[in-house]
């Protein structure tokens, strides 16, 4: 079973993300992005839930 996050600790996930972005600044957050998300892919170490967690948001925008 995957471990998914509460409604809580999804309210806090999205802030610290808003925060960080806006850290980053407008010239480099599609660089942050890409980064985490690779750093993300990496730590989940499953290639398949990445897959899925792609076509998710490719779905979704």
């Amino acid at each position: 079973m995957t471990k998914q996050l509460s409604e809580q600790e999804l309210e806090q996930a999205l802030e610290m993300l808003a925060v960080a972005i806006n850290d980053a600044g407008s010239d480099k957050e599609m660089l942050f992005l890409s980064k985490l998300c690779f750093a993300l892919a990496n730590q989940l170490g499953d290639l398949e839930g990445l897959e899925k967690a792609i076509a998710m948001v490719n779905r979704d925008l």
